[in-house]
């Protein structure tokens, strides 16, 4: 047979198993045949900038999705807050069924606030209080077990000795572990609690077989399993305090500690004689929950009195002291000043450091060790700020370490395989600290440095996670936009108190720098993403300007709606977080008909509800808050008789579904220029009703009305609709996968068409 007769022969066989083959191949193929989808979010990404800067030819990659597809302007929630608006994206559903309607929410038994999007609580750590009694029986039941079968097998003369040295050796065991486990393993410990109520998009999809990656998608810590997903949590993960963002300033200039800290940021004080020889100091890391203050807690269990309480807790703190315990984790910095080179020496437990001026160290982990057995990671980074005639140096807020595997990721274990795959990136919520420049610590270079070296990893994990491409669905959200806008809104409005004609022209092009950046992103997503991927680019909220602050509390003393027993001094974040008794303290609720609390919230102090409730349900309540919504919108601004409040709502007019218990009463909207103030979203009442915004913090949305900070919507397919709001994403987002939208979600499918 001839080679090519041979060839002739087979090649029906070979090409029908070739056939074959192919077949095999695609069948293994999933049968979920909808296109893969990308969504890139941009907080606070306002429509208005983007549209101005496409049309002066800056976002080239944006104005190509608007061609190929649809820009519009979106219709978010009420009230058009970061948490709100992305919460409502992903469940589909209104702040007041979601229960996530601000940043802040308070327990109508106490006043007291805690974060909207989580709280920490604590549980039962294996036995709780019977841990150590536990321990101490095992131990004296294990040696004396082992010395009863040990002297079953010896002569009987000895039996009874050897039985009694173990049983000895047992108690003296069982005391040992008794103090071991008592000082080093806790009965009680933390844990996080997500009120997020409601199904996400992604998770809904997953159940119908979707692969999800979800990256830095604000309201998801702690992080919530769902099938064949991975996701890394964004806005509401704390750092290593237990707060949204805890920065530091290190120096040797005292006065800092004195100076107005609204924002909480830690001041550190050095002894000035660092610049003749090394200083060490601790610096305050999380607080030991378990080992102090849940032990501390145990000593007024059943108190009612706080005078009491307050003695006991005295009582408790010193005999913890004695033993040693601390109630704040440190960890030991050593600073030597090179004043000569304008640098400085830095060395923690492992590490040596050395910084220039304006310079960023690289992330360094640093460990707090509760007890022998118990120790966490995290992360800082330090930037040199000046080194005469003070000494300043800036430390960002401790980053809970990836390799922690705590909840901030899904699988727990997925936060630390990016970190090895990317290197270090920060793992808290608020990543861009707006803290530091807001208190006047920082400059704007500094915030840009910040805000850049933060969302580069972000960036290339995305472009890393895209171009390995195993997902049906890809969400991610960037933060910097809207940090960005909060900070340097002052440069873009002449009208601003803090407006600088002289820096104006520097910091406009770097806000138009920031959205370039956006459009960078945008486009480098397109390029690794097939041609039938649908893109989906939007904003949660656009931006004003925030020019004066009310004071609504203010307002509702001087109108006989909210009484004091003395003045209540300025509020900061520790007193919303760090001490239970403080909030409120000199607020007279006997004679309190409503307080404000949050981004333009009132409650009333209702009987049955509150504590300390003095309005009956029925009339007297819907009397109240009529009063409330007809007086105070006609607030005038006497300098420039404009109106600050928007509308007062009623939290029927705008949430369905919601728990009276938990739900504000009232929600005030501001027109553009104002925005409820600082002290009154901290529960404080400060003397003017209406007061110049001075502060770095100059644009905001918060509380403002819905209607005047719309957010942005991109995509590469035509919308079969003008009007979109952020409720209509994710039923619009599981159509194109091929999903159902949840029966619970509210938003409605609109078509789109390639």
């Amino acid at each position: 047979m001839t080679t090519e007769s041979a060839v002739m022969r087979f090649f029906p066989t070979g090409i029908a198993g070739l056939l074959v083959l192919l077949l095999q191949a695609f069948l293994s193929f999933p049968a979920f045949s909808a296109p893969k989808v990308v969504v890139l979010g941009f907080d606070g990404a306002d429509p208005r900038l983007i549209r101005q800067y496409m049309d002066e030819g800056a976002l080239p990659n944006l104005r190509k999705l608007e061609n190929e597809g649809c820009f519009r302007e979106l219709g978010v929630v009420n009230p058009p807050q970061t948490p709100v608006s992305w919460a409502a994206f992903m469940t589909s559903t209104n702040p007041g069924k979601n229960e996530v309607f601000d940043f802040l929410r308070r327990n109508p038994e106490t006043y007291k606030p805690s974060f909207a999007l989580n709280e920490e609580g604590k549980k039962r750590f294996l036995l709780g209080r019977y841990n150590a009694a536990a321990g101490a029986l095992l131990a004296f039941l294990f040696f004396f077990a082992a010395g009863f079968v040990t002297a079953k097998m010896l002569p009987k003369r000895v039996r009874m000795l050897v039985m009694g040295c173990s049983a000895v050796l047992g108690v003296f065991c069982g005391v040992a572990a008794l103090d071991f486990i008592s000082e080093n393993i806790p009965s009680q410990i933390p844990f996080a609690i997500n009120h997020l109520k409601g199904v996400t998009f992604w998770e809904h999809a997953a159940d119908s077989g979707v692969k999800a990656v979800v990256i830095r998608h604000p309201d998801t810590f702690p992080a919530k399993p769902f099938l064949k997903g991975r996701l890394l949590s964004g806005l509401g993960v704390p750092d290593m305090r237990g707060r949204v963002g805890t920065p530091y300033i290190i120096t040797t200039d005292y006065s800092l500690k004195m100076r107005d800290n609204e924002f909480s940021v830690e001041i550190v004080p050095v002894d000035p004689t660092v610049y003749e020889e090394e200083k060490t100091v601790e610096i305050p890391g999380p607080f030991n929950k378990p080992f102090f203050t849940y032990i501390l807690d145990e000593y007024e269990n059943a108190c009612t009195d706080d005078t009491t309480k307050d003695a006991l807790r005295v009582m408790g703190r010193e005999e913890l002291e004695k033993k040693g315990v601390k109630e704040i984790q440190t960890f030991p910095l050593t600073i030597r000043i090179l004043p000569e080179k304008e640098r400085v020496a830095l060395s923690v437990p492992g590490k040596r450091l050395e910084l220039g001026m304006r310079e960023w160290s690289e992330w360094t982990e640093v460990e707090f060790r509760f007890s022998r057995l118990v120790k966490v990671k995290g992360l800082v980074r330090f930037y040199l700020v000046e080194v005469k005639p003070e000494f300043r140096m800036y430390m960002s807020p401790i980053q809970i370490h990836p390799d922690n595997d705590l909840d901030i990721s899904f699988p727990r274990k997925y936060a630390g395989e990016l970190f090895r795959r990317f290197g270090a990136f920060k793992t808290m919520g608020w990543a861009v600290d707006t803290w530091t420049i807001s208190s006047s610590l920082s400059d704007e270079e500094q915030f840009l440095s910040d805000m850049y070296e933060t969302e580069k990893p972000y960036e290339n994990m995305m472009a890393a996670l895209l171009k390995d491409g195993d997902m049906d669905l890809y969400v991610q959200v960037f933060e910097y936009t809207d940090r960005m806008s909060h900070i340097l809104w002052r440069y873009m409005d002449e009208r601003h108190p803090l407006f600088d004609p002289v820096k104006a022209p520097r910091y406009r092009e770097e806000m138009k720098k920031a959205y370039i950046y956006m459009d960078d992103i945008v486009g480098r997503a397109t390029s690794l993403i097939p041609r039938d991927t649908v893109l989906i680019v939007l904003s949660d909220h656009g931006f004003a300007s925030f020019r004066k602050e009310v004071n609504y509390n203010r307002w509702l003393v001087d109108n006989g709606y909210m009484a004091l027993k003395e003045d209540t001094g300025l509020m900061s974040l520790y007193d919303l977080f760090d001490d239970d008794r403080l909030l409120f303290k000199n607020v007279d609720w006997s004679k309190t008909k409503a307080y404000g609390l949050g981004l333009g919230n009132i409650y009333v102090n209702l009987k049955g509800r509150e504590k300390h409730g003095i309005v009956n349900p029925g009339r007297e309540y819907e009397e109240l808050m009529d009063a409330i919504c007809s007086e105070l919108p006609k607030i005038v601004d006497p300098e420039t008789g404009e109106a600050p409040v928007c509308k007062v709502y009623k939290r029927d007019e705008i949430y369905r579904d919601y728990d009276p218990d938990v739900i504000p009463d009232l929600r005030v909207s501001n027109h553009p220029g104002y925005r409820v103030s600082w002290q009154t979203s901290l529960g404080g009442v400060p003397d003017k009703l209406i007061a110049p915004n001075l502060k770095p913090w100059s644009g905001d949305h918060c509380s403002l009305d819905p209607y005047c900070v719309k957010g942005m919507f991109f995509c590469n397919r035509t919308l079969m609709d003008t009007e979109l709001n952020i409720l209509d994403v994710a039923p619009t987002i599981l159509d194109i996968l091929g999903v159902k939208p949840h029966p619970e979600m509210e938003g409605r499918v609109v078509e789109t068409r390639p």
